[in-house]
């Protein structure tokens, strides 16, 4: 995958593939602590660890699982912006839209947190650019697509993280239709069937999703957020267990016009006590 996106000219994270301890040495002493530990294959950020010095960084490589393949990254700093859509037989994107993740599902999962992202009205050209040439590189062909990409908070730079041949997760596709009012289903059958997709489509709402887990102690409840946002909520559900350490044990969807009202949608419904 990071062969591709150097053949893209999109910048990605530098990585190491070393199996021993000594054998990463090099890389460490390039990219420094925070490092990122995660499985070569995977998702979800299952197995993915953040080590930030030498002491957990041996206890890593004393307890992994001999029967599992590791790779070793430097840490961004940085929100996750992704570019998702449709790709045609010709090569050619015939719907994009972008996700903004501001915490990290790495952190979401480890410390068993809420999670919380926003699907966009739009799509900056930073991110276009690099999403095009990455699909470019891959000669991705009639699909769906999901790349994610950092936006480091030092310098501002797009990097690379990984790409996804398929929907992007997460009601991600949910919140593709609530922000288009379209049917991302409907146009890509319509796509496969008859190289035909609609639109072209404007964003009309700013998504959120915000996740809650049973452990913690909300100041509202179910009915506050019903009685105080109900007009703009789109979705709620419970999350099956196997999700649930992602995802979250319930979830809202909910959309305005405005980013800020979603982002203040996101923080009544995961305010804590005290």
């Amino acid at each position: 995958m990071k062969e591709f996106f150097r053949k893209s000219g999109v910048s990605t994270v530098q990585f190491s593939t070393g199996t021993t301890r000594d054998s990463v040495d090099e890389f460490i002493r390039s990219a420094g602590f925070p490092l990122v530990v995660k499985p070569d294959l995977g998702s979800g950020a299952s197995n993915t660890y953040k080590i930030s010095n030498e002491e957990e960084l041996q206890l890593f490589f004393d307890t992994k699982p001999a029967d599992v393949s590791f790779i070793i990254e430097e840490f961004i700093d940085g929100v996750i912006l992704t570019y998702d859509g449709l790709v045609d037989i010709n090569g050619e994107v015939r719907f994009a839209v972008s996700h903004l993740f501001e915490n990290s599902v790495m952190e979401v999962v480890n410390t068993d947190n809420h999670l919380y992202y926003f699907c966009l009205k739009e799509i900056s050209p930073e991110v276009e650019e690099a999403g095009r040439s990455i699909l470019k590189a891959f000669d991705i062909r009639e699909r769906f697509f999901h790349i994610e990409l950092f936006k480091s908070n030092k310098d501002g730079r797009i990097i690379a993280l990984e790409v996804n041949m398929r929907p992007p997760g997460a009601w991600m596709t949910d919140a593709i239709n609530f922000s288009y009012d379209i049917d991302v289903y409907k146009e890509w059958a319509g796509m496969i069937a008859n190289n035909e997709v609609g639109g072209p489509y404007e964003g009309k709402y700013y998504t959120g999703y915000a996740s809650r887990k049973q452990h913690k102690p909300y100041t509202h409840s179910h009915e506050d957020i019903y009685r105080t946002y109900g007009a703009k909520i789109v979705n709620y559900a419970e999350i099956e267990e196997v999700f649930s350490r992602a995802m979250g044990n319930s979830a809202y969807q909910f959309r305005s016009p405005s980013l800020e009202d979603v982002r203040e949608i996101v923080r009544y419904i995961q305010q804590v006590e005290g």
